[in-house]
């Protein structure tokens, strides 16, 4: 779905499910999403700036853990719905640093030679 401001000058694309974003994600200029993994990391792959509203009903909240820790190290910003505006307001896109994803490799390797597995 697609929704214009009263001026015309902001465009809102907003959906509650899609098997696949990333047409919507590489066309947005700033990304504001729930706190799934996959929506987190496939956003920050696409180095989009990130607003992640964190879901205060989950039990056990591991989205939470990921959010805010992805937003102290500064790669995202990290909202509640009822702070969302508040961050929207006094966000500064130049305090974002790119996300670069680690190297499983070298952990796989020393898991895989701890177990007893011959390396490939």
């Amino acid at each position: 779905m697609q929704s214009s401001g009263e001026d015309g000058c902001l465009a809102v694309d907003y959906f509650t499910f899609s098997s696949s974003i990333a047409d919507n994600l590489r066309s947005a200029s700033l990304v504001i999403s729930h706190a799934g993994s996959g929506s987190i990391f496939e956003t920050l792959k696409l180095g989009k700036p990130l607003i992640v509203v964190v879901n205060e009903d989950l039990m056990d909240n591991h989205q939470s853990e990921l959010a805010e820790e992805l937003a102290e190290r500064k790669h995202l910003f990290c909202a509640h719905p009822q702070t969302l505006l508040h961050t929207i307001n006094g966000m500064s896109l130049e305090t974002i640093i790119p996300y670069h994803p680690g190297e499983a490799r070298p952990v796989a390797k020393l898991i895989n030679r701890f177990l007893g597995f011959p390396d490939d």
